[in-house]
């Protein structure tokens, strides 16, 4: 690489769009929900609070409030609802959104964003004649782990339900989804939570966490399955939102996450980082999440917008540096709370197709199998055919996930939850020569390409 090539490398340099412009627009304009927003308030609203904001949307030029549709999070006492209306999404103006005159009301502390959009961070589609999992006999002495995978869904005829979880009776839970006893479907606001996806990408992430209990002497494992996307892979921020919400309130320990978004504003949607960054690691809950993929239409979009704000090009190694070309909720973690991002590795490098940073990234999982064609994981699921590979941070975050679960005990999950405490428990897996299924804080981690600890590409 050049000189300039080296100096950026070493700045990382994010991407950030500080101000909206038509142009801007125009490359971010498949990024979020037409026709919908937001809203954030500092309180659950009143009939009067919601009044006010149709005061200033009016005040703003958009007539029809009276059109409008709203939407909450189950009965979840939360602040934070959904607005539906035709046209709706151009009113708003803040840092994450296109220009417009915007509401100006601040009487009760009300804040916008649009429903981004985020997809599951995988390449390989259609998967047939897939042959049921195999089950393990449950053990009444093993403490119970709940995962709550936030996913396409779950495919029954090939996870055992007897995976699935089910809410005991006299559990206090409150009010959010007080009704609901099993998983939810946050895509079409129902029960239904199988798995239409051509991939069954959920499925394939449950069974993998499965997998890694079959052999745990510790912990017991069930999942909650919360579909947030649909047969197309694509969720939004309100279902995820409500999902977190869900999870929370029923008791789960670990929240899987496969999945992200990349986004190119200086700062995320403030609630969804206090969300995920705060109230997850106070309630005790460790969140594990994709570092994220490769994904040519973004690349493109971020060369774009980075050559527009910083009159660079961002290299190919760049583009897959979290430091640089940002991707959520990866993105969050830090040292100080319980959010932790996955990658693949061979245990020198990092997969070239994922993301990688020596400050975001905690865990790398290795490959069962690595080859020309790239860093990949054996199918969960035997076929009628041959065996089948397949690759994406978010099947490396499920194994990671199980990996967690199966071994880390129980009383961790506790009110201000440690993540560092997982991280050496993990360690304690490593072989004598340091070798093993996963990574922590590893140089590999941080670049890509490492010889005698020094970045060489």
């Amino acid at each position: 690489m050049n000189k300039n090539q080296e100096q950026s490398e070493r700045k990382d340099p994010p991407v950030w769009i500080k101000k909206a412009s038509n142009k801007t627009e125009r490359l971010l304009g498949n990024s979020y929900r037409k026709d919908q927003i937001l809203l954030y308030f500092k309180k659950v609203p009143t009939t009067a609070d919601i009044n006010i904001i149709k005061v200033s949307l009016r005040e703003s030029g958009f007539l029809d409030t009276d059109g409008i549709k709203i939407s909450s999070c189950g009965n979840c006492k939360i602040p934070v609802q959904l607005w539906s209306a035709k046209g709706i999404h151009t009113l708003v103006n803040t840092d994450s959104v296109r220009a417009g005159s915007g509401p100006k009301s601040t009487t009760v502390g009300e804040s916008y964003s649009l429903n981004f959009l985020n997809t599951i961070p995988e390449t390989d589609s259609k998967r047939k004649e897939l042959k049921r999992g195999t089950a393990i006999s449950p053990d009444g002495n093993r403490e119970e782990i709940i995962v709550a995978v936030l996913d396409t869904g779950i495919d029954t005829d090939l996870v055992d339900p007897a995976y699935l979880w089910q809410e005991t009776a006299g559990t206090v839970t409150g009010d959010c989804y007080k009704e609901q006893k099993t998983g939810w479907n946050f895509v079409s606001d129902n029960a239904d939570f199988r798995d239409n996806h051509a991939g069954r990408h959920g499925t394939v992430v449950s069974q993998y966490i499965i997998n890694e209990f079959k052999q745990s002497k510790e912990n017991r494992l069930k999942i909650m399955p919360l579909k947030t996307h649909d047969k197309n892979g694509e969720g939004d921020l309100f279902g995820i939102i409500c999902a977190i919400h869900f999870a929370i309130a029923k008791g789960a320990q670990i929240i899987n996450a496969s999945w992200g978004f990349y986004y190119y504003y200086e700062l995320p949607v403030p609630y969804l980082k206090t969300l995920i960054s705060n109230v997850l690691r106070k309630q005790g809950i460790l969140f594990v999440t994709a570092s994220g993929n490769k994904i040519d239409a973004e690349d493109v979009l971020a060369k774009q917008l980075y050559l527009a704000a910083h009159g660079l090009v961002l290299t190919d190694s760049q583009l897959r540096n979290l430091a640089i070309h940002n991707f959520y909720p990866a993105h969050l973690s830090t040292v100080t709370n319980s959010v932790v991002t996955v990658t693949t590795t061979d245990g020198t490098s990092v997969s070239t197709s994922q993301n990688y940073s020596k400050e975001y990234v905690d865990l790398g999982v290795l490959a069962d199998q690595v080859s020309k064609e790239g860093m990949k994981f054996k199918l969960p699921f035997e076929t009628s055919g041959p065996e089948v590979w397949i690759s994406g941070s978010s099947f490396a975050t499920a194994i990671a996930t199980g990996l967690i679960g199966a071994n880390c005990r129980k009383n961790l999950y506790v009110p201000n939850i440690k993540k560092s405490d997982f991280l050496a428990a993990l360690k304690l897996l490593l072989n004598d020569d340091r070798s093993g299924r996963i990574l922590v804080n590893n140089p590999a981690l941080a670049r890509k390409h490492i010889r005698d600890g020094a970045c060489v590409k």
